[in-house]
């Protein structure tokens, strides 16, 4: 009986058009993403691994193509090409305010370098990340996890970057003793320098978690793709990685800006396929596309 009512009391108001069903359609359809971009984000997707919410906002902040990363997941399981995610649980989060605030300094390894027919050799990496801008400082390959060699690229880092307030590093060696009040060479350097050493919760591996964080893009992006000559190949590799992860990289924490543009202002100026080393040799590609449309 409510829906008759509804009727007579439309037709009353409007007459016979009153009883015509309105359109639940909008008003105004997007127009249809041209197919040549399809193209470009399964290219992408195919050649970096990146999901979709980076790749919205690469191609939108490198003027490729404004597209939402809810189409580009629909693109993805029309295409067969969609992944499934297992959710992060990190612990609490917390941020400086401002850049040398405090650094993150950790060791990785070992991991091994064939040195041209010489056989394999053990080394390990060393890092250094602003808190605050999650600007890598730092990264160096080393024959061994020594207190001297890290010290004398520390010395390297303050000259280029000057000194944080704070110095964060885990429980282990180089860094700790497990002796009351007894410093390494590692605690004595900064406390001469007048920086104070933050050590991480035990079990809270969340605690050093920015430096742990590249850690994981580093080795998704290099060491599980490359394999290096010699010490001079993973060093010449290493650095230029450090250069696209703090200049080129858009960071999903930082609401999509780079590392370099929080840490001192640096513009990001990259158009298209620029400085992406999975990608720049598509960059003509890419723009006989886009000129076309």
């Amino acid at each position: 009986m409510a829906s008759v009512y509804r009727w007579l009391a439309a037709f009353e108001a409007r007459g016979i058009e009153g009883l015509v069903p309105n359109s639940r359609r909008p008003l105004r359809r997007r127009p249809t993403i041209p197919s040549w971009v399809d193209r470009v984000i399964i290219t992408i997707r195919l050649l970096t691994y990146w999901n979709s919410k980076r790749i919205s906002a690469e191609m939108r902040r490198r003027q490729i193509y404004e597209v939402s990363h809810g189409y580009i997941d629909g693109l993805f399981r029309a295409k067969g090409c969609a992944r499934g995610s297992v959710p992060s649980r990190p612990g609490p989060r917390y941020e400086r305010l401002r850049p040398n605030e405090l650094w993150h300094i950790d060791i990785k390894g070992p991991f091994f370098i064939n040195l041209a027919g010489r056989g394999y050799i053990k080394t390990w990496l060393v890092g250094l990340v602003d808190d605050h801008s999650r600007f890598v400082i730092g990264l160096r390959i080393l024959p061994a996890a020594k207190a001297n060699p890290i010290l004398a690229w520390l010395d390297e880092c303050f000259e280029l970057c000057g000194r944080p307030v704070q110095l964060m590093s885990d429980n282990g060696l180089p860094f700790v003793v497990w002796m009351p009040g007894v410093l390494t060479l590692f605690g004595k350097r900064l406390r001469d320098l007048h920086i104070q050493h933050l050590r991480t919760q035990i079990s809270s591996p969340w605690t050093n978690g920015k430096i742990e964080a590249f850690w994981g893009v580093l080795q998704q992006e290099v060491l599980d793709r490359q394999r290096f000559a010699s010490f001079d190949d993973a060093e010449v590799a290493l650095a230029r990685f450090v250069e696209y992860y703090n200049y080129h990289r858009l960071s999903g924490t930082l609401d999509w800006i780079t590392p370099a543009e929080r840490y001192n202002g640096t513009s990001f100026t990259d158009r298209g396929f620029e400085n992406i080393p999975a990608l720049v040799h598509l960059q003509g590609w890419l723009e006989e596309l886009m000129d076309v449309a």
